[in-house]
């Protein structure tokens, strides 16, 4: 048997606020508190991220308190 579930999930969540240079506070759709990371390859979301902003994010579903941005969700 897997420790960890194989599969992510992809949903939107909605930027709440910047804490550290390449995380995020962020509300997901089920309204769970979430923190989400920037990583190195989309950098240049970085300077165009601001509160209110919705994000396409990658979540592990044993882990719902960390998820990857994606994308910036049209």
């Amino acid at each position: 048997m897997c420790p960890y579930p194989s599969q992510f999930i992809d949903c939107i969540a909605t930027i709440c606020e910047r804490f550290a240079p390449t995380a995020y506070h962020a509300l997901l759709p089920n309204g769970k508190a979430t923190v989400a990371f920037v990583q190195q390859k989309e950098a240049a979301l970085l300077d165009i991220l601001q509160p209110g902003d919705r994000v396409q994010v990658t979540i592990c579903p044993a882990d719902f308190d960390r998820a990857r941005i994606r994308a910036k969700a049209e």
